[in-house]
């Protein structure tokens, strides 16, 4: 009996010990967090419990740099999903969808380390939006530069997806914060798409001359990407019909609140004529609520190859959506992961083809990080 119980002593001794090795194989390393199949995908959560995760970005230190609306900027490793705080905005002010939204890198960030937000604050009781650049200095941002400001702000329709094009100039989506009025209004900010030179000056070539307007009629832009074709798509919030996919073009018009999503309708097809306007190339009604857009060009998931994938709030799920040879329409689209992370706000690549997912929501995957390394 002494024998037995010796013999089983030291067994469970042996599994605690093999259990704790497979919990932390790196002793003072945070583990990496295990990989679970969800319809025939490798995922996991690298990190949970984010207050509302906005803008997801692969920085060039190979950390995920990520907004959190309430104001804070932090970089998470992919790996062990370690976060660090690089920014807590004091002014911040969230209610709603507003607060800290829409990040950028600077694409020389060595020789120029700066990052472009965008968030709300309250000026004189006022919900108000800016853009402002910070400078990281290796641990934090700081030295803040305000380069547009007075944007009118709410609890809802804040655009607020930025983009860094090839040639140095900085594009902005703004909502129409609740007022449709002002997406047609050419001497509001909103409703539109901006573009400015990296210091905050009006670039020169733009259409409307003297003003930062690239593009206007638009209701609330989310989704913002170049593909390597050099067309600028966007995806758009509709109201209950018409979510839409947009090739964004210098000094467009997009048609809100007339135009929503193909010109099909016999005032949007006047209004159109009268007014220039653009249709989309893509459309959703109802509604599924679409968020940010990436172009996935890896061979490291065979199912997203060579497509725009898109995430999506009310609905759920990541779109992929085929192109044509030519850019200029959608020839099929798939949907992965409905209803398995909740709510999906954005989305970024790694250069070695994972994509990474910012879950939006309290259900299954919450307010948290979240990997797709393959398919099995």
């Amino acid at each position: 009996m002494l024998f037995k119980r010796s013999v089983l002593f030291f067994l469970t001794g042996l599994v605690a010990w093999a259990c704790s090795r497979n919990e932390n194989p790196n002793p003072g390393q945070t583990p990496t967090p295990p990989t679970q199949l969800v319809q025939g995908f490798r995922t996991r959560t690298v990190v949970g419990n984010l207050d509302v995760p906005w803008e997801i970005t692969w920085g060039p230190d190979n950390q995920i740099w990520t907004t959190e609306r309430r104001g804070i900027v932090s970089r998470i490793d992919p790996e062990t999903g370690d976060k660090k705080i690089a920014l807590t905005l004091t002014d911040c002010h969230q209610t709603g969808e507003s607060g800290l939204l829409g990040m950028v890198l600077h694409p020389d960030f060595g020789q120029n380390p700066f990052v472009y937000l965008v968030y709300t604050y309250l000026k004189t009781g006022a919900i108000t939006e800016k853009l402002v650049r910070f400078r990281y200095d290796g641990n934090a941002l700081n030295q803040p530069t305000i380069l547009l400001d007075n944007l009118a702000g709410n609890t809802f329709h804040d655009g607020s997806r930025l983009l860094i094009l090839p040639d140095k100039t900085l594009l902005m989506s703004t909502g129409d914060a609740g007022n449709t009025s002002l997406a047609q209004n050419r001497a509001s900010l909103n409703g539109k798409f901006l573009r400015l030179n990296l210091d905050g000056s009006i670039p020169a070539d733009n259409p409307f001359p003297g003003s930062y307007i690239w593009s206007l009629g638009h209701r609330n832009a989310q989704g913002l990407v170049l593909h390597p074709n050099g067309l600028v798509y966007s995806s758009e919030h509709g109201p209950d019909t018409d979510d839409e996919i947009n090739i964004i073009r210098r000094g467009g018009n997009y048609g809100w609140p007339t135009v929503r999503g193909p010109i099909d309708a016999a005032n949007e097809q006047t209004f159109a004529q009268q007014n220039n306007v653009t249709g989309s190339i893509l459309h959703w009604s109802p509604t599924i609520a679409p968020s940010d857009l990436v172009w996935y060009s890896s061979n490291r998931i065979p199912a997203f190859r060579n497509k725009l994938l898109m995430t999506v709030l009310k609905n759920q799920m990541v779109v992929a959506v085929t192109l044509s040879t030519d850019g200029l329409s959608v020839t099929g689209q798939e949907t992965f992961f409905k209803d398995q992370f909740g709510r999906l706000r954005d989305i970024c690549v790694a250069p070695d083809g994972r994509i990474f997912l910012a879950g939006n929501s309290g259900s299954s995957g919450g307010h948290a990080l979240i990997e797709v390394s393959g398919q099995e």
